[in-house]
C-alpha cells in the first residue's frame, strides 16, 4: 500500500521532466526554417537546379539517390549562408512531353 501511494506523489514529479524535454525539441524544430525548393537534380546527384540557375548544394545527397537529372520537388531546410539544403523528403514533378506534329504524315493526309 505504501508502494501505491508513494507511486502516486512521485509520478507527477517525474512528468514534468519529460514534457520539458518535449517542449525543448518541439522549439528546435520551429527554428529551422522548412521550405519548398523546385528543380532538376544535377547528374551526380549533390545539387538541385532550380529554373533560375542558382545551384543548391544537398547536404545528405543519399536523399536524392536514384532521382539524378529527374525534375523534383523537395521539402527542406534552407541555410543561405552556405546556399546549402538539408533534404527532408522528394516528389517527382510530372514533366510535360512535346510532341512534333507532321501535317504531311498518313494520318493528317485525305
Amino acid at each position: 500500500m505504501r508502494k501505491l501511494v508513494l507511486s502516486f506523489f512521485l509520478l507527477p514529479l517525474l512528468m514534468p521532466g519529460s514534457a520539458a524535454g518535449q517542449s525543448d525539441s518541439q522549439s528546435r524544430s520551429v527554428t529551422a526554417r522548412v521550405s519548398t525548393v523546385s528543380g532538376q537534380v544535377s547528374p551526380d546527384g549533390r545539387s538541385v537546379i532550380p529554373k533560375n540557375g542558382d545551384s543548391w548544394l544537398v547536404a545528405n545527397p543519399g536523399a536524392l539517390a536514384g532521382h539524378e537529372g529527374q525534375q523534383v520537388k523537395v521539402k527542406c531546410q534552407i541555410s543561405s549562408s552556405a546556399h546549402q539544403i538539408h533534404v527532408l523528403s522528394v516528389k517527382i514533378v510530372a514533366t510535360q512531353t512535346r510532341y512534333a506534329v507532321n501535317l504531311g504524315d498518313s494520318a493528317f493526309r485525305r
